[in-house]
């Protein structure tokens, strides 16, 4: 069931679509695909829907063995630690369900991701290349340039030799975690920084 579930997340709405698509329609095997794939439509069509073929199977023995509801939770909860909520409460919305509380349920599945972000943030910029702990007394000199979904708030500041210095705040404003990188690794540590709004954000 779990490699059903990374299968089907691993595709994205498509796969919701499809999972959908078969549990309330009816249909099997071809029909349900052929249905699948033409609300599908896109700019790839049937044929980029074909990929999904190999997949049917194994949604229709998931199905088989729990109900509609806790499959796509699983999908989300999946999902949830790969892509930004934002889009996948967009997406949700988007769903064609007759329930609409399980609209809401599946929301909440998103929303109450609980891995520590903070720490997830810190290994990635501890793993910029020349990466080197700052000292606290720097943080009351940085700014503040984004806030995670879970209220650490990302901070830099460029001291008078511009070097880059970035530091990680909790709610109350304390430091977590700082470093600095030379000017040769700056590069590295807006790279960080995207990714780290585009993922956490």
């Amino acid at each position: 069931m779990d490699e059903v579930v990374k299968k089907v997340a691993a595709l994205g709405l498509p796969g919701v679509i499809l999972v959908i698509t078969i549990a309330t329609t009816g249909l099997t095997g071809a029909a349900a695909i052929i249905a699948a794939l033409a609300f599908l439509g896109g700019p790839a069509g049937m044929l980029g829907g074909i990929a999904i073929l190999g997949l049917t199977s194994l949604i229709s023995n998931a199905l088989a063995k729990v109900i509609l509801e806790s499959f796509l939770i699983s999908i989300y909860s999946q999902r949830r630690q790969t892509e930004p909520h934002t889009k996948l409460l967009k997406e949700i919305d988007f769903l064609l369900l007759f329930d609409l509380n399980l609209k809401e349920r599946l929301k909440a599945t998103v929303k109450t991701y609980t891995v520590n972000i903070a720490k997830e943030v810190m290994v990635i910029l501890e793993n910029v290349p020349g990466m080197t702990r700052a000292h606290h007394r720097d943080f009351i000199s940085s700014h503040p340039i984004m806030r995670l979904r879970d209220g650490t708030v990302v901070r830099t500041w460029k001291n008078p030799v511009g070097v880059d210095h970035v530091f990680l705040g909790d709610r109350n404003d304390r430091m977590i975690y700082g470093g600095f990188v030379g000017w040769i690794h700056s590069e590295g540590l807006q790279q960080a920084l995207t990714r780290i709004r585009r993922d956490f954000t």
